[in-house]
């Protein structure tokens, strides 16, 4: 009972040092508030509110937020009594409805799902999520990114509680109440509660459960539905539908510049500048879990974050910008992380060295972020830029020069240095600490610690190199150094994995990966993908013929392998 309280205590100061942040404005937060702002008028349309537009559609003469409104729904009431008070009602007191007190809501979520398939171990599987990934900065900032992830993985915290006991199926019509929810706040949730129903009809009565489910997603949804009808005239006609590419000029037709899925995409996505895997190395482990959790026995639940996790990053691919603009991270895939994060309770148990290693290394890019300028411009002239990737270096620069975005200190007059950003970074080392004294750490392994050493001096090569090597491709139009980024982490991977079997010896075939710390060899893709390769190659054969030095199989206890 001490650790669960204790734990709660790590989520709220969690959530209470991003409250101190105000955030710069930009595009995104403007579309949702004038929305709040039109809302309160009475109308949908934003003509009104020009200084408070940025993202927006143009329909039958009239400007519109081009968000879905969902986060304007829930900020409404909030914002009408705040007015009413004479109170501050700006995006950043609406965020505390908005992003805040979702943040806090998942992570209560990820934590019970996580000691369930790992008990003692979801604390530190939430607080990984709440300030190791990009869901750190955004609990700062008036999107709805946080708010959609919150009910979509209540969604399915229902369904995994229902399937503990008999069939009830007022449990599965409130599951799927909440994935229509989800959807009225950001419409890629669909894709969530697509496979969350499959998951609801994984077991019998199949029928029942499906028009269950079925009811519970149009009652959810019916929000939108009459938005839709009141807002534009029809129950089908989206927000996103004739965004306004350049304002005043031209509209997008039809659906929100999503295409056909590319390869290369998925790519960048994972390594480029602001990519999930080189700031958030963390969710890799996220995969391990999902593996775990098969293992475990509980196979629908990890097909479930299998489905979750392909429908969304593939369905991302397909983005024109799939970093979504200005941002500190590819935030279109934040739906998927609370589920990757949940099976970190699983690895944690198993490898705490490595998944706090790689969660410290991903909590010092996010902290950062958060504390300096998590909305980092797209449009400067940069040698890490590439496409809508921006330099993240420019975080430590700011960080280093003491240059942080405000407080509720600065206004204050306390300014935005080190003064006024010092709770924010107590509240997160605090929060870190509690949650470790809240989880009941396993024995250390040797495997762990030697394994922990490879995957972040893997982790940093990637960084450095993985950026560069897909910005050569993007400036040659080759693609070998796309290649060449995918076998250099198939590289990272293999090593690791034959480490933890092996010991550290069995990295000897990966060392000339260190190779790839020089810039300029990341500009000879030719070589990188030769290099690349062949390190992968020997690894592999090394595996095969038991090579000395390479298959002594050392003795791990059961406990300690993935």
């Amino acid at each position: 009972m001490l650790r669960r309280h204790t734990g709660l205590l790590a989520f709220v100061v969690l959530v209470a040092g991003c409250a101190l942040l105000l955030q710069p404005f930009g595009f995104n937060q403007g579309a949702h508030y004038s929305l709040v702002k039109a809302l309160a008028h009475g109308t949908a349309r934003i003509d009104d509110f020009q200084a408070y537009r940025g993202d927006e559609s143009f329909y039958r003469g009239h400007y519109f937020s081009n968000k879905a409104p969902g986060l304007a729904f829930l900020c409404l009431p909030f914002y009408r009594v705040l007015r009413a008070l004479g109170l501050p009602s700006g995006v950043h007191v609406l965020a505390l409805l908005g992003a805040v007190l979702p943040a806090f809501v998942l992570l209560l979520l990820v934590r019970r799902v996580g000691d369930d398939w790992e008990r003692g171990f979801g604390t530190a599987a939430a607080v990984t999520l709440g300030a190791a990934t990009i869901f750190l900065p955004f609990t700062t900032l008036f999107f709805a990114h946080v708010l959609s992830a919150c009910v979509g993985f209540a969604a399915f915290a229902l369904l995994w509680r229902e399937r503990a006991g008999p069939s009830r199926l007022v449990l599965v019509v409130a599951a799927g109440a909440l994935a229509g929810l989800a959807v009225v706040v950001e419409y890629p949730l669909a894709l969530v509660g697509f496979v969350l129903g499959a998951y609801a009809i994984s077991r019998a009565p199949v029928v029942r459960r499906g028009l269950a489910y079925t009811v519970g997603v149009l009652a959810g949804v019916a929000p939108l539905l009459l938005y839709q009808r009141w807002a534009f005239g029809s129950f089908t006609h989206l927000a996103y539908s004739n965004q306004v590419l350049q304002s005043g000029t031209r509209t997008q037709e039809g659906f929100h510049d999503v295409g056909t899925p590319r390869l290369r995409e998925g790519l960048d996505l994972l390594f480029l500048s602001r990519g999930a895997l080189r700031l958030m190395p963390v969710l890799a482990l996220g995969v391990v879990g999902l593996v775990l959790l098969y293992r475990r026995g509980h196979r629908a639940e990890a097909l479930v974050v299998a489905g979750v996790s392909a429908l969304v990053f593939v369905y991302v691919t397909g983005f024109v910008q799939p970093f979504g603009g200005w941002g500190p991270g590819p935030r279109y895939l934040m739906p998927m992380f609370p589920f990757l994060a949940a099976g970190l309770a699983l690895v944690y148990a198993r490898a705490p060295l490595t998944t706090a290693a790689l969660a410290v290394g991903s909590a010092v890019w996010m902290v950062v972020a958060t504390a300096t300028e998590p909305l980092l411009p797209n449009n400067e002239s940069s040698f890490w830029m590439v496409g809508d990737v921006a330099d993240t270096g420019r975080w430590f620069q700011r960080f280093a020069s003491g240059d942080f975005t405000r407080t509720v200190l600065s206004s204050a007059g306390l300014g935005h240095g080190w003064v006024a950003i010092a709770p924010f970074l107590l509240a997160v080392v605090l929060a870190v600490v509690l949650a470790a004294r809240a989880t009941p750490w396993p024995r250390l392994e040797r495997c762990d610690a030697e394994t922990a050493a490879v995957a972040v001096a893997g982790w940093v090569l990637l960084a450095i190199d993985g950026p560069l090597l897909l910005h050569h491709d993007r400036t040659t139009g080759g693609t070998l150094g796309a290649v060449a980024t995918a076998l250099f982490a198939a590289s990272v991977v293999v090593a690791c994995l034959r480490v933890w079997h092996r010991g550290l010896a069995a990295a000897l075939p990966a060392v000339p990966l260190v190779a790839f710390s020089l810039h300029a060899f990341a500009h000879h893709t030719g070589w990188a993908v030769a290099l690349a390769a062949g390190v992968l190659l020997a690894s592999v054969a090394a595996e095969a013929v038991g090579a000395p030095g390479f298959a002594l199989r050392r003795d791990v206890p059961a406990r300690g392998r993935p």
